[in-house]
């Protein structure tokens, strides 16, 4: 259960009005129970000890801000009967209760009171900046459970500050010396909530004795309040309690005061830290994390050395702090079990920090845990392939449309027509033309030839014939001038097919959209209403949790899109040798998300403000750009270009690929004359086998023509002897 006790101060004036209330009403009880409490009803050293937590708190608590004052489980009602309990446990109520007291007269700070109960507590947004602590042992349970309590209960808070000002009061009766059992509490305070600035006050006797005079001098050495403190990184100790600091001690003199008047709240943070060991763990892929060496020793451990993008601002804040990297067994992917995996070792301490692609988003950084500023800032897109290059016989065929190449079929059959009526009309002797001049075969080839810039092997002879020749000759060069034109520009540069620009087109479309259970987290909060219909209504769809492959199947299938980073889609086409990763890549206009890249430690982790001072550093003076460009130029070595099917430049040099198209006529016409020639020596090898076949009926015909010539001989010589 918590009581809210709030001041009337200006701090305090955006609250709920209704919560005030509440809280007004739980200050006038608690209150009333102090006035009907005394001075005169506590022992000497409970009234020193609510002396010596109020000069703590005027000196070293920051006024305006909330103050928090937690005490063990007790029953519901603090106002309730103080006979009720027995003597020690009355007595260290009553001193809570003169407390709340003494802090409500100044009103310098909004109170508010925490007890561990079963019922809900209520939370504020506004962060605490001091806490004080009571403890002693539970009706059931020890000084462990009790101070462990308390502090479960407040590390469910919203408000909950590991690293504010915290001071632990013990009041219970114990037989362990006090620098042993407040090196305990100090203990369980690192362990649970990674706390460092903290300072124990336990009293140096614990006798109970009526308080006679507050203004006697008679004081002995154990008539005293010893306020102890620990420092984690000094002379070797990396984290660990051992020893505790007498800071200074609390007279009961007069009034009270300290002895020595030291700062109760020194640095605890060293600029140094001596080789202190750090666990690090890491989530991510190439180029954020990137797995250099990994070997097994001979104890059976395997060190692993790391770079890549977040592993190299994490080596340079280390070695600024002189921490020694201990690099955990990496998760080199992007699944969410491997991010459950990770968080879990940083929550239950087997990692230090956890770096990588840990994005800054409430789904990880909760409030068990803090993150550093961020480093780099990613903008995720909705990724296509790029449109393809129409192939060159395609596009050579759609130069002109299907009309324009029908209407030229049509002029060259009707030109032919021409030339051959032309070549064997009746009065074709008056035009002095020879019918095998105009033969229709001989037409055709004559209209081909000029229609394909080649001569004639004779022009036309006629005047009528020669006119219309000429208009042939214009048309076939209007239409070749045209053709060569897009022709020459089509090989230079390559035409391609429709790009897809918007989501709908995607949808549309035959590409395969690749997801990431990743993303799925955050699709119900994306106000993005045509995003949210693509989710929905996208059939083609496969599991992109391998992010790399992904990308390598976009430039090399051009059948896959997905919302990726366009910088690490870059950094892979580079790694492929891909040498213009603006001709395979495309990206819709739009942002689909932002994220901001981080390092997480677990709440209270001392080393959060100094990886921030150092880290800033590092991102004003340009290195994580510097690195990302050393790692794309890597990547790009290690390419060596080997995926060229873009590449292309301002100037262009003809090659055989170019002439594909006249290399592949030329072998058709070549095949088609070959097959020709073949066939006419087949017809004549069998013309031939038929007259070796019908010989002898040619040499009876041949017989037949000599004898009837020797004949006609005969008749001639006897008609001449006749008549002579």
């Amino acid at each position: 259960m918590t009581i809210v006790l709030y001041m009337p101060m200006h701090c305090c004036l955006q609250m709920a009005g209704s919560y005030i209330a509440v809280s007004m009403l739980l200050l006038t009880a608690v209150t009333q129970a102090a006035v009907t409490l005394t001075d005169s009803t506590l022992t000497t050293v409970q009234l020193h000890t609510v002396l010596c937590v109020l000069t703590v708190a005027h000196r070293h608590f920051a006024p305006g801000r909330p103050l928090v004052v937690s005490m063990p489980r007790t029953k519901p009602d603090v106002t309730r009967n103080a006979l009720s309990d027995p003597l020690p446990r009355r007595d260290d109520l009553q001193t809570v209760n003169v407390l709340l007291g003494k802090l409500h007269e100044g009103t310098r700070w909004p109170i508010e009171v925490f007890r561990p109960s079963r019922d809900d507590t209520a939370d504020t947004s506004v962060l605490h900046h001091s806490y004080i602590l009571f403890v002693w042992n539970e009706e059931a349970g020890s000084l462990n459970e009790t101070l462990q309590n308390q502090l479960e209960n407040l590390k469910y808070s919203t408000s909950w500050n590991p690293r504010g000002r915290f001071l632990v009061v013990a009041t219970d009766k114990s037989n362990e010396p006090a620098q042993l059992l407040a090196a305990h509490i100090c203990s369980i305070l690192w362990q649970v909530a990674k706390i460092v600035n903290v300072v124990v006050l336990i009293p140096n006797q614990v006798a109970y004795r009526p308080l006679h005079s507050v203004n006697t001098t008679k004081t002995t050495a154990a008539d005293k309040l010893n306020l102890y403190t620990w420092f984690p990184f000094r002379l070797g100790v990396c984290g660990e309690v051992q020893d505790v600091i007498l800071l200074d001690e609390w007279l009961f003199e007069n009034s009270g005061r300290f002895s020595e008047n030291a700062h109760l709240y020194p640095s605890k943070v060293p600029k140094n830290f001596m080789g202190c060991p750090i666990n690090v763990g890491t989530i991510g892929i190439d180029p954020y994390v990137i797995t250099t060496e990994n070997y097994t020793q001979n104890d059976g451990r395997i060190p692993y050395k790391l770079t890549g993008l977040s592993i190299e601002i994490l080596k340079f804040v280390c070695e600024k702090m002189n921490l020694t990297t201990i690099y955990l067994p990496p998760s080199l992917n992007m699944e969410l079990n491997s991010f459950v995996k990770e968080i879990a070792a940083l929550e239950d301490d087997f990692s230090d920090v956890l770096t990588g692609t840990v994005p800054l988003v409430p789904v990880f950084v909760t409030s068990s845990f803090d993150a550093t500023i961020p480093y780099t800032h990613v903008n995720f897109k909705m990724l296509v392939p790029c449109p393809k290059a129409i192939p060159g016989t395609e596009r050579i065929l759609k130069t002109f449309s299907l009309s324009v190449w029908l209407t030229i079929g049509l002029v060259l059959l009707l030109t032919t027509a021409v030339f051959w009526c032309a070549g064997n009309v009746p009065y074709r002797s008056v035009c002095n033309d020879t019918h095998t001049n105009w033969s229709l075969s001989n037409c055709f080839h004559n209209v081909l030839a000029v229609f394909v810039g080649v001569s004639v092997p004779q022009q036309p002879t006629t005047s009528r014939i020669r006119v219309f020749f000429f208009h042939y000759v214009c048309f076939c060069f209007a239409v070749s001038t045209i053709f060569q034109a897009f022709f020459v520009s089509y090989l230079v540069e390559p035409k391609y097919e429709k790009r897809i620009e918007t989501l709908d087109a995607l949808l549309d479309s035959d590409t395969v959209y690749g997801y990431h259970p990743f993303f799925n987290l955050f699709q119900d909060t994306l106000s993005y209403p045509e995003l949210v219909k693509f989710l929905e209504h996208k059939r083609q769809k496969e599991d992109c949790s391998d992010v790399r492959k992904c990308v390598e199947r976009m430039i090399t299938k051009r059948n896959i899109a997905s919302i990726i980073d366009p910088l690490f889609a870059t950094y892979v086409a580079r790694e492929m040798g891909t040498v213009d990763v603006g001709k395979l890549i495309c990206s819709l206009d739009e942002y689909i998300m932002s994220a901001d890249a981080t390092v997480l430690f677990k709440k209270g982790n001392p080393f959060l403000n100094r990886f921030n001072a150092l880290m800033k550093r590092y991102l004003v003076a340009g290195l994580v750009e510097k690195q990302w460009k050393e790692l794309q130029h890597r990547a790009s070595l290690r390419g060596g270009g080997r995926f060229r099917e873009a590449a292309g430049g301002k100037f262009f040099s003809f090659s055989l690929s170019q002439l594909t198209q006249a290399f592949v006529v030329l072998l058709v016409g070549t095949v088609f004359s070959s097959a020709v020639f073949i066939a006419e020596l087949i017809v004549y090898c069998l013309c031939k086998r038929t007259e070796k076949k019908n010989s002898h009926i040619r040499r009876v015909r041949r017989l037949y023509k000599s004898h009837r010539s020797h004949y006609r001989c005969r008749l001639i010589l006897l008609e001449r002897s006749h008549w002579t």
